[in-house]
């Protein structure tokens, strides 16, 4: 019975034990296959110093934004800078010495240095070391991008820079499509793509802080391979459109508001987009090239307008060209009396209206043409369109276009496409586009933003195909350009110095208009938008202010006339 008895202690001993080793296997087992790379990056970031380089919030980076020539848009001046990692090198005999020349470098105290260190952030150098000295272990070179104070930079421009376009990012917050960065424009609508690992440095350490043998520093990322958004815009084109918007606000040549769109014509390349005021915090978030702004209710096109009610009538009969009425400075129709605001012209033909921008001879021409046909080439030149630009949607509007309802009688042909009244409004993005198609032949062009998604830096970029429409004849495109090429020989309603912008004076072609007072609080809207050269356009430019009450100097003639100069100065015009 004993010897029964301790059989079965042993065989139950020897069932615990193979339990317990079963167990420990799996749990082993499970920690290796299951956790292992959890485990190993833990143990590997409890025994690492990291050092990050780029702009940043935590381990998390940020891609770039690009130009057309692969110029970035946000950290774009690279400054040479070092990893200082002196928790490793404080043992060594020259740290005292390298901490010193370091001071020296960068303008920071050795206390300074010691604390950026502690808090993983880089060393900005005020000027590089020479490149013949041999750095001790513990210093590793890097590039950054950082204001005077050693502060990283996103936006090496500044903030204002292209602000509505590129939009805004900032530290990881809770939106309604989960955790974002980016708040608006680009940044925002490109968020996840743009979000990545953090370029940084890391010292691969053990437990006394001692550099490992044999791992020494690792690269978490290289800054090339981060990800990156190429747009249509040139930054050189970009910087001119701002210089002369700001310069002439400073001058109270123009207002404070308003916004510039410079379009090619023939691929629909968005090549500056400005609009002022620049954003402010919560303030002036409108893009006013894509949208209304706050100060009105109505974005009406006014006598810009023309242009379409004059493609409409040439693409219906070519003859409408010479048609000849008279201007005597009002015109009943029906129970409405329109005025001309530049009249009266006494007879005129198409030419003269147009320099002259007469509101009643357009108004006998858009009934002479109809409201099916004016309404149809309206649509088809852009207006009343929502352009998926690569913008957030709600940064974008279609604007409006009147119904067939609206154009049923001569007044409401006349309020609509001789004065572009209420019920017609447009963007400056959406005006850009219908000069396009007077500019390239009689194509409407679809605008375009975002030309590339993680284009690799080393590769030429491929632009995506242009997409465009025919829609009017090569020859009515041709007899409109020459119409509003006569506007600026004329110099009755887009002028400007000649004299100190000769090139805009040989070889623009434009169209101005101006609304009535809007609601809610009596601002009004002045446009100026044209194309050069004329005869074979390469640059459509759209200026439009918002004139407060009480402003009585808008100088938009100018502002066009001092971008085209310098757009042809740029490319050697």
């Amino acid at each position: 019975m004993e010897e029964e008895g301790f059989g079965r202690r042993v065989t139950g001993l020897m069932v615990a034990f193979l339990l317990v080793s079963a167990l420990w296997a799996a749990r082993l087992g499970w920690l290796q296959l299951v956790q292992g790379r959890s485990l190993t990056a833990i143990a590997t970031k409890y025994h690492s110093r990291t050092i990050y380089y780029r702009w940043g919030h935590g381990s998390e980076g940020r891609g770039a934004i690009l130009d057309r020539q692969l110029r970035p848009f946000t950290e774009a001046k690279l400054q040479p800078g070092l990893a200082v990692f002196t928790s490793t090198g404080q043992s060594s005999e020259d740290y005292g010495y390298w901490l010193q020349t370091l001071a020296d470098f960068s303008g920071y105290s050795q206390e300074d240095i010691v604390l950026a260190s502690q808090q993983g952030r880089p060393l900005a150098l005020d000027r590089p070391l020479p490149t013949s000295w041999e750095l001790p272990h513990w210093i590793v070179p890097v590039t950054g991008d950082w204001d005077s104070e050693g502060n990283f930079r996103r936006y090496t421009y500044g903030k204002d820079f292209a602000c509505h376009v590129l939009g805004e990012a900032g530290s990881p917050y809770q939106g309604e499509q989960g955790k974002r960065v980016g708040r608006s424009g680009i940044e925002c609508q490109f968020d996840q793509l743009l979000r990545c690992q953090r370029p940084g440095v890391s010292a691969i350490t053990d437990a006394l802080d001692e550099l490992i043998p044999g791992l020494g520093y690792r690269e978490l990322v290289e800054p090339d391979r981060l990800p990156n958004v190429v747009l249509s815009l040139d930054i050189k084109i970009q910087g001119l459109v701002e210089r002369v918007l700001d310069a002439g606000i400073a001058a109270g040549r123009i207002p404070p508001y308003g916004a510039v769109v410079v379009m090619d014509p023939e691929n629909g390349d968005i090549l500056a987009m400005c609009s002022r005021p620049p954003i402010q915090g919560a303030e002036n978030q409108q893009n006013r090239a894509t949208r209304k702004s706050p100060n009105v209710n109505l974005q009406p096109l006014a006598s810009m307008v023309k242009v379409v009610t004059a493609a409409a009538a040439l693409e219906k009969d070519p003859q409408l060209i010479n048609a000849r009425f008279s201007c005597s400075g009002t015109l009943t129709l029906g129970a409405n009396t329109f005025e001309c605001a530049h009249g009266p012209h006494g007879e005129e033909d198409m030419a003269a209206a147009m320099a002259n921008s007469c509101n009643l001879y357009f108004a006998q021409l858009a009934a002479e043409v109809g409201g099916k046909e004016l309404l149809a080439m309206a649509k088809a030149m852009g207006l009343g369109r929502k352009f998926n630009i690569g913008l957030p949607a709600w940064e974008v509007e279609a604007g409006h276009l009147p119904e067939l309802k609206d154009l049923a009688t001569s007044a409401g042909l006349a309020n609509n496409f001789a004065m572009g009244g209420n019920k017609i409004e447009a963007t400056p993005l959406q005006a850009a586009v219908m000069l396009s198609a007077i500019a390239n032949g009689g194509w409407r062009v679809e605008p375009r933003l975002v030309l590339a998604v993680n284009q690799d830096l080393e590769a030429p970029l491929i632009s995506p195909p242009r997409s465009r429409e025919k829609i009017m004849s090569s020859t009515t495109a041709n007899a409109v350009a020459g119409l509003l090429r006569n506007v600026v020989v004329q110099g009755k309603t887009v002028t400007f110095d000649a004299s100190a912008y000769p090139f805009a004076a040989a070889q623009l072609a434009a169209k101005t208009g101006t609304s009535d007072p809007l609601p809610p609080a009596d601002y009004h809207l002045r446009w100026c938008g044209g194309f050069f050269p004329w005869r074979d356009p390469e640059y459509v430019i759209v200026y439009l202010a918002e004139v407060p009450p009480g402003w009585t100097r808008v100088d938009r003639g100018g502002i066009v006339a001092e971008i085209a100069e310098g757009l042809a100065a740029l490319s050697g015009k």
